[in-house]
């Protein structure tokens, strides 16, 4: 208990600390020290940053990022909260009964604080009146989140933006919470709930019901992973690793096994469970997949289902773990750009005198010339970018289409390995429909998710990334000749590499190709209706039934060109265009800007600013005392083992 209190103490330190930091800078930045033409060039490469600067001041004091619990209604989301807290705190219900956003959080009061969409606030404070440790204290809670939670208790509960629930929960350490979320698909308005949290969360779980998890895999997932590539690419959700996604497969009682079938049902669904988890979430590894019945999670029942939620239990302390630090690892490598940026201008000013005048024109007639240089380069960049995405989705749709042509690969798509043959498979018009255009789905997203695929989209990323990396480095060279006289060590090279990747956040380039390639997932099956077939099926006549499949075959191949352009356009287009947008229309011309309005000063006010010297060293020694606090707390994080300015410097 002690050591957990310290360690406590230690985050909410560290926590501090970084709240500081943010004050220190404000003040210093507002401060009469911090000269209009330093401040112009700040504003260049960080735009708003005061404002910036208040909203993430703003986000650190903030207790309600956590792991979020999602999944369709009746999944058994509340069910696995009650499970993990081993206490039934909240109701559970077979219909939709989840109405708002609860957020679980370890706290020596037991205290309920929920918002209404009106704006009012109400408090409970049940610590004198439940003793939680007991069924009657369960109760007593559980009534009163009633009215706040429980659709099926209180439509007025919908009303609810969301609930703040503390009690001890010595496993939710530090500020870490549990965020438990209306079923997705539901009443649209409850969806939406979900939804909006996602910019909050630092990690999901997933719970599917293994009775509808074909819908939950192939339509809410995609959509989910979509908005936070999407938020990702904007450079929101920082501290956000989908590889750390949980998976809970719930209620394998439900699955009937038939005595007279030769292939295993339970076997087969979760064979087919794992297969859709993985297209639809292709960073996730089949370790933080569980098959569990929450039902038969009980203390002293000993059985496969109490085995998985053992290990699914030691999987999320280890995410707990690592939220924990992500935040505070986020601010700081936030705090440390941005006076990275200060810092470049001062010193820039302060080494001018050891430039002579010719000198200095001579240095800004040669940038200003390598200056319009790399603006050409980021336009004409972007637009041969673009080009690449569209004729990469043009090539993959034409691709599709021609090769749908073939008996041999229609044959194919028509008797996959592992499925029954397609005339065993079906016995009515409807589900000639369904299977057929089933079928003719997987294929597609096997090819989409191909090699050949993959590596086309990754060749593009890879160019942006290239590009980044080159331009940055360009620039930070450019302004090292205003620092330094000498070229660039190797290690100078390295550490330049290193920031030009870090000013734009790595987890803005981070996602797989593959991931993205998983947004187009099921798009024949959305893409097309089924039609009733002829009504004379006959049931003895293959001819009949087989007429009925190539049909159905030839009205999916017919739009199979458009239905994939489109799709791929709209999904992983999208999310390519906004990226390349912004490396070449923002990051890039960022940096390029300020180094520009830098240069011009120092050219306009050259004997100003030099007689400014003993000002501007001030200047740097304020901020080279904020950079080695965030230097401590790094390394206190075991982040990173960073030299010292002295060292630096030598």
């Amino acid at each position: 208990m002690e050591d957990s209190h310290s360690n406590r103490e230690q985050k909410a330190s560290r926590k501090e600390e970084v709240i500081a930091l943010y004050q220190d800078l404000e003040q210093f930045l507002n401060s009469g020290e911090f000269e209009e033409e330093i401040r112009k060039v700040l504003a260049i490469s960080n735009p708003n940053y005061l404002q910036i600067l208040e909203k993430r001041m703003t986000d650190i004091e903030r207790n309600d990022h956590g792991i979020v619990l999602a999944g369709e209604t009746s999944s058994g989301k509340t069910t696995l909260v009650n499970k993990i807290l081993e206490k039934k705190i909240l109701i559970t219900r077979n219909a939709q009964s989840t109405s708002t956003v609860c957020k679980i959080r370890d706290s020596g009061k037991i205290k309920i604080i929920a918002k209404h969409a009106s704006g009012q606030t109400i408090e409970k404070d049940l610590t004198d009146k439940c003793d939680i440790n007991n069924t009657e204290g369960e109760k007593l809670l559980r009534d009163t989140l009633k009215t706040f939670t429980d659709i099926g208790s209180s439509q007025e509960s919908k009303e609810y933006q969301s609930v703040d629930i503390g009690l001890p929960i010595p496993m939710l350490k530090g500020c870490t919470i549990l965020v438990d979320t209306p079923g997705i698909g539901g009443s649209e308005e409850l969806t939406n709930k979900m939804m909006e949290y996602i910019p909050n969360a630092l990690s999901f779980v997933f719970v599917i019901s293994v009775t509808s998890a074909c819908s939950m895999s192939k339509d809410r997932l995609p959509h989910i992973l979509k908005e936070i590539i999407s938020l990702q690419t904007e450079g929101e959700m920082p501290c956000f690793d989908p590889k750390d996604v949980i998976f809970i497969t719930n209620k394998w009682d439900a699955i009937i096994q038939d005595d007279s079938d030769s292939e295993d049902e339970e076997t087969r669904t979760w064979e087919r469970i794992l297969f859709d988890i993985k297209s639809s979430w292709p960073l996730v590894t089949e370790k933080n997949i569980f098959k569990i019945s929450l039902k038969e999670v009980s203390p002293g029942k000993m059985n496969s289902s109490l085995e998985q939620f053992k290990e699914f239990q030691k999987v999320l302390m280890s995410n707990i773990e690592k939220t924990e630090n992500a935040r505070v690892i986020e601010h700081l490598r936030f705090l440390e750009e941005l006076l990275i940026n200060v810092t470049k201008n001062i010193q820039a000013r302060i080494q001018l005198d050891k430039k002579t005048e010719e000198e200095q024109k001579t240095l800004t007639t040669k940038h200003q010339k390598e200056i319009e240089s790399l603006k050409e380069r980021c336009n004409k960049v972007k637009e041969d970018m673009q080009k690449k995405v569209t004729a990469v989705i043009e090539k993959s749709a034409r691709r599709l289409d021609r090769q749908m042509s073939t008996e041999l690969l229609k044959t194919k798509i028509l008797n996959p390995d592992g499925f029954k043959p397609i005339m065993d498979a079906i016995d009515n018009p409807d589900d000639c429909a369904k299977e057929v255009q089933r079928r003719f789905n997987l294929y597609i997203e096997f090819v989409l998710k191909s090699d050949e695929a993959e590596e086309e989209f990754d060749a593009i990323k890879k160019d942006i990334e290239s590009f980044f990396q080159e331009i940055s480095s360009k620039v930070q060279i450019l302004e090292s000749e205003w620092i330094v006289k000498t070229d660039l060590n190797e290690q100078t090279k390295e550490e330049t590499t290193s920031e030009s990747m870090f000013a734009f956040g790595l987890l803005s380039l981070s996602f797989p190709v593959l991931a993205v390639l998983g947004l187009a997932g099921g798009i024949v099956e959305r893409a097309f209706v089924p039609i009733k077939a002829a009504r004379d099926w006959f049931f003895s006549t293959q001819e009949k039934k087989t007429k009925n499949i190539d049909k159905e075959y030839e009205r999916c191949k017919s739009s199979v060109h458009k239905t994939v352009h489109d799709q791929l356009e709209s999904n992983i287009g999208s999310v390519f265009r906004k990226l390349i947008d912004r490396v070449t229309t923002d990051e890039l011309p960022r940096k390029i800007g300020a180094l520009e309005e830098m240069i011009q000063q120092l050219s306009m006010s050259r004997q100003e600013i030099i007689s400014k010297r003993n000002l501007l060293l001030n200047l740097a020694s304020k901020i080279g005392v904020m950079q080695n606090q965030i230097r401590k707390t790094q390394k206190d994080l075991n982040l990173i083992s960073l030299p010292s300015e002295e060292e630096k410097t030598t």
